[in-house]
Protein backbone atom coordinates (compact mmCIF):
# COMPACT_ATOMS: atom_id res chain seq x y z
CA UNK A 1 0.00 0.00 0.00
CA UNK A 2 2.97 2.43 0.74
CA UNK A 3 4.51 1.70 -2.03
CA UNK A 4 1.70 2.42 -4.48
CA UNK A 5 1.12 5.27 -2.49
CA UNK A 6 4.52 6.88 -3.11
CA UNK A 7 4.42 5.90 -6.57
CA UNK A 8 1.00 7.69 -7.28
CA UNK A 9 3.08 10.72 -5.21
CA UNK A 10 6.20 10.70 -7.21
CA UNK A 11 4.09 10.77 -10.56
CA UNK A 12 1.80 13.48 -9.81
CA UNK A 13 4.86 15.17 -8.71
CA UNK A 14 6.78 14.03 -11.71
CA UNK A 15 4.02 15.67 -14.33
CA UNK A 16 3.67 18.56 -12.38
CA UNK A 17 7.21 19.48 -13.14
CA UNK A 18 7.18 18.54 -16.61
CA UNK A 19 3.98 21.02 -17.08
CA UNK A 20 5.60 23.64 -15.51
CA UNK A 21 6.22 26.37 -18.00
CA UNK A 22 8.90 27.78 -15.90
CA UNK A 23 11.42 24.80 -16.22
CA UNK A 24 10.72 24.26 -19.61
CA UNK A 25 14.44 24.61 -21.63
CA UNK A 26 16.00 24.82 -18.31
CA UNK A 27 19.65 23.34 -18.59
CA UNK A 28 20.51 20.18 -16.04
CA UNK A 29 22.39 22.06 -14.15
CA UNK A 30 20.97 25.69 -12.43
CA UNK A 31 23.39 28.25 -11.68
CA UNK A 32 26.53 26.77 -12.57
CA UNK A 33 29.42 28.85 -12.34
CA UNK A 34 31.86 29.08 -15.59
CA UNK A 35 35.07 29.74 -13.76
CA UNK A 36 36.98 28.74 -16.77
CA UNK A 37 35.35 29.31 -19.70
CA UNK A 38 36.51 31.81 -21.96
CA UNK A 39 39.21 32.60 -19.29
CA UNK A 40 43.07 33.11 -18.85
CA UNK A 41 45.07 31.42 -16.42
CA UNK A 42 48.87 32.65 -15.17
CA UNK A 43 50.00 30.83 -12.79
CA UNK A 44 53.86 31.08 -11.35
CA UNK A 45 54.80 27.49 -10.02
CA UNK A 46 57.13 25.92 -7.72
CA UNK A 47 58.25 22.05 -7.88
CA UNK A 48 60.45 19.58 -7.33
CA UNK A 49 61.03 16.06 -9.17
CA UNK A 50 60.66 13.14 -7.32
CA UNK A 51 62.35 9.54 -7.71
CA UNK A 52 65.24 10.83 -8.80
CA UNK A 53 68.28 8.07 -8.77
CA UNK A 54 71.69 10.72 -8.57
CA UNK A 55 70.26 14.53 -8.90
CA UNK A 56 67.28 16.06 -7.56
CA UNK A 57 65.87 19.07 -9.52
CA UNK A 58 64.20 22.22 -7.37
CA UNK A 59 62.33 24.13 -10.24
CA UNK A 60 60.19 27.37 -11.11
CA UNK A 61 57.85 27.74 -13.14
CA UNK A 62 54.99 29.72 -15.11
CA UNK A 63 51.88 28.26 -16.38
CA UNK A 64 49.56 29.41 -18.63
CA UNK A 65 46.23 28.51 -19.60
CA UNK A 66 43.39 29.60 -21.93
CA UNK A 67 40.31 27.60 -21.49
CA UNK A 68 37.78 27.67 -24.98
CA UNK A 69 35.22 25.62 -22.92
CA UNK A 70 34.64 24.89 -18.92
CA UNK A 71 36.53 21.30 -19.86
CA UNK A 72 39.27 22.28 -22.34
CA UNK A 73 41.92 24.62 -22.62
CA UNK A 74 45.36 25.02 -23.71
CA UNK A 75 48.25 26.51 -23.07
CA UNK A 76 52.48 26.64 -22.34
CA UNK A 77 54.03 25.58 -19.43
CA UNK A 78 58.04 26.80 -18.35
CA UNK A 79 60.22 25.88 -16.02
CA UNK A 80 63.55 26.22 -14.88
CA UNK A 81 65.58 25.44 -11.86
CA UNK A 82 68.94 23.29 -10.62
CA UNK A 83 70.23 19.73 -9.23
CA UNK A 84 70.89 18.97 -5.74
CA UNK A 85 73.17 15.52 -5.08
CA UNK A 86 70.85 12.70 -3.51
CA UNK A 87 72.13 10.61 -0.76
CA UNK A 88 72.65 7.92 -3.03
CA UNK A 89 74.94 10.16 -5.45
CA UNK A 90 76.90 10.86 -1.77
CA UNK A 91 76.89 7.58 -0.63
CA UNK A 92 78.58 6.18 -4.27
CA UNK A 93 80.93 8.75 -4.12
CA UNK A 94 82.07 8.07 0.00
CA UNK A 95 82.74 4.76 -0.35
CA UNK A 96 84.57 5.18 -4.24
CA UNK A 97 86.75 8.00 -2.98
CA UNK A 98 90.30 7.38 -2.19
CA UNK A 99 92.31 10.06 0.16
CA UNK A 100 94.41 10.61 -2.26
CA UNK A 101 91.97 10.10 -5.11
CA UNK A 102 88.23 11.76 -4.55
CA UNK A 103 85.28 9.76 -6.70
CA UNK A 104 83.07 12.22 -8.79
CA UNK A 105 80.22 10.65 -9.87
CA UNK A 106 79.17 12.48 -12.83
CA UNK A 107 75.22 13.10 -13.47
CA UNK A 108 73.20 15.34 -15.53
CA UNK A 109 70.09 17.36 -14.13
CA UNK A 110 67.26 19.43 -15.65
CA UNK A 111 68.20 23.08 -16.31
CA UNK A 112 64.79 23.80 -17.94
CA UNK A 113 61.54 22.51 -19.71
CA UNK A 114 59.12 23.75 -21.57
CA UNK A 115 55.96 22.50 -23.39
CA UNK A 116 52.78 23.43 -25.47
CA UNK A 117 50.34 21.82 -23.28
CA UNK A 118 46.34 20.73 -24.04
CA UNK A 119 44.64 20.37 -20.83
CA UNK A 120 41.07 18.23 -20.07
CA UNK A 121 38.64 19.08 -17.00
CA UNK A 122 36.68 16.26 -16.82
CA UNK A 123 36.05 16.68 -13.43
CA UNK A 124 34.42 20.31 -11.43
CA UNK A 125 32.40 20.98 -8.72
CA UNK A 126 32.16 22.93 -5.13
CA UNK A 127 33.30 22.22 -1.51
CA UNK A 128 32.96 23.34 1.50
CA UNK A 129 36.40 24.27 3.48
CA UNK A 130 36.59 24.51 7.59
CA UNK A 131 32.89 24.55 7.36
CA UNK A 132 32.12 27.81 6.12
CA UNK A 133 34.72 28.57 2.86
CA UNK A 134 33.11 27.68 -0.64
CA UNK A 135 35.80 26.46 -3.05
CA UNK A 136 35.44 25.44 -6.90
CA UNK A 137 37.49 23.00 -7.89
CA UNK A 138 38.24 20.63 -10.78
CA UNK A 139 40.29 17.64 -11.64
CA UNK A 140 42.28 18.37 -14.96
CA UNK A 141 44.35 16.15 -17.20
CA UNK A 142 47.26 17.33 -19.15
CA UNK A 143 49.32 16.30 -22.17
CA UNK A 144 51.61 18.15 -24.76
CA UNK A 145 55.33 18.13 -26.20
CA UNK A 146 58.67 20.18 -25.90
CA UNK A 147 62.00 20.43 -25.17
CA UNK A 148 63.94 19.69 -22.28
CA UNK A 149 67.68 21.46 -22.15
CA UNK A 150 69.65 18.89 -19.75
CA UNK A 151 73.02 19.97 -18.30
CA UNK A 152 75.45 17.48 -17.16
CA UNK A 153 78.65 17.58 -15.34
CA UNK A 154 82.63 16.50 -15.79
CA UNK A 155 82.28 13.11 -18.08
CA UNK A 156 78.70 13.98 -19.41
CA UNK A 157 78.23 16.89 -22.17
CA UNK A 158 74.95 19.32 -22.08
CA UNK A 159 72.14 18.34 -24.41
CA UNK A 160 68.80 19.06 -25.65
CA UNK A 161 66.17 16.65 -25.61
CA UNK A 162 62.42 16.12 -27.03
CA UNK A 163 60.12 15.78 -23.77
CA UNK A 164 56.72 14.87 -24.45
CA UNK A 165 54.92 15.58 -20.80
CA UNK A 166 51.23 13.98 -19.54
CA UNK A 167 50.06 14.63 -16.36
CA UNK A 168 47.07 14.89 -13.58
CA UNK A 169 46.33 18.31 -11.12
CA UNK A 170 43.14 19.69 -9.25
CA UNK A 171 42.78 23.54 -8.44
CA UNK A 172 40.95 25.24 -5.94
CA UNK A 173 39.17 28.18 -6.50
CA UNK A 174 39.12 30.50 -3.33
CA UNK A 175 37.60 33.33 -5.48
CA UNK A 176 36.88 34.20 -8.99
CA UNK A 177 40.56 35.05 -9.71
CA UNK A 178 42.43 33.25 -7.33
CA UNK A 179 43.37 29.40 -7.14
CA UNK A 180 45.73 26.91 -5.31
CA UNK A 181 47.00 24.16 -8.17
CA UNK A 182 48.78 20.83 -7.42
CA UNK A 183 49.89 18.43 -10.00
CA UNK A 184 51.73 15.79 -11.14
CA UNK A 185 53.39 15.41 -14.10
CA UNK A 186 55.90 12.64 -15.91
CA UNK A 187 58.10 14.62 -18.72
CA UNK A 188 59.73 11.66 -20.78
CA UNK A 189 63.66 13.03 -21.20
CA UNK A 190 66.68 11.57 -23.43
CA UNK A 191 69.39 11.23 -21.41
CA UNK A 192 72.29 9.67 -19.63
CA UNK A 193 71.70 9.67 -15.82
CA UNK A 194 74.91 9.41 -14.83
CA UNK A 195 78.03 7.65 -15.64
CA UNK A 196 79.26 4.28 -14.82
CA UNK A 197 81.43 3.52 -11.11
CA UNK A 198 84.01 2.76 -13.75
CA UNK A 199 83.81 6.29 -15.15
CA UNK A 200 82.40 5.55 -18.89
CA UNK A 201 79.16 7.41 -19.84
CA UNK A 202 76.35 5.21 -20.89
CA UNK A 203 74.06 6.24 -24.27
CA UNK A 204 71.59 8.42 -23.18
CA UNK A 205 67.95 6.98 -23.25
CA UNK A 206 64.23 8.06 -22.97
CA UNK A 207 63.17 8.39 -19.23
CA UNK A 208 60.40 9.08 -16.64
CA UNK A 209 61.22 12.12 -15.18
CA UNK A 210 58.70 13.15 -11.95
CA UNK A 211 57.70 16.23 -11.06
CA UNK A 212 55.06 17.57 -8.16
CA UNK A 213 54.16 21.42 -8.65
CA UNK A 214 52.75 23.94 -6.31
CA UNK A 215 51.23 26.67 -7.81
CA UNK A 216 49.20 30.23 -7.84
CA UNK A 217 47.04 30.84 -10.14
CA UNK A 218 45.57 34.76 -11.01
CA UNK A 219 42.62 34.60 -13.59
CA UNK A 220 41.34 37.25 -16.34
CA UNK A 221 39.05 38.51 -16.46
CA UNK A 222 38.35 38.79 -13.17
CA UNK A 223 34.75 38.24 -13.42
CA UNK A 224 33.29 35.37 -15.76
CA UNK A 225 31.36 36.04 -17.91
CA UNK A 226 27.57 35.58 -16.83
CA UNK A 227 25.87 34.92 -20.22
CA UNK A 228 28.38 31.80 -19.97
Amino acid sequence: MLAATSAVTFAAFGSALAENPLLEGSPPTMNESPILKGRHLVAPSFGVTIGDPYSRNLMAGLTYRYHITSWFGLGLDLWAGGAVKTALTEDIERELSRPDAPFKLSTTSLTALANLSLEFVPLSGKAMLFSDTLVHWDLHLMGGVGAAIVSGDDRIDDSVSLAPVFGVGMRFFFDRWLSLGFDLRDYLVNRAVSSRKDGSVPGSSFGHNWLFGVSVGFSFPVAPNPED
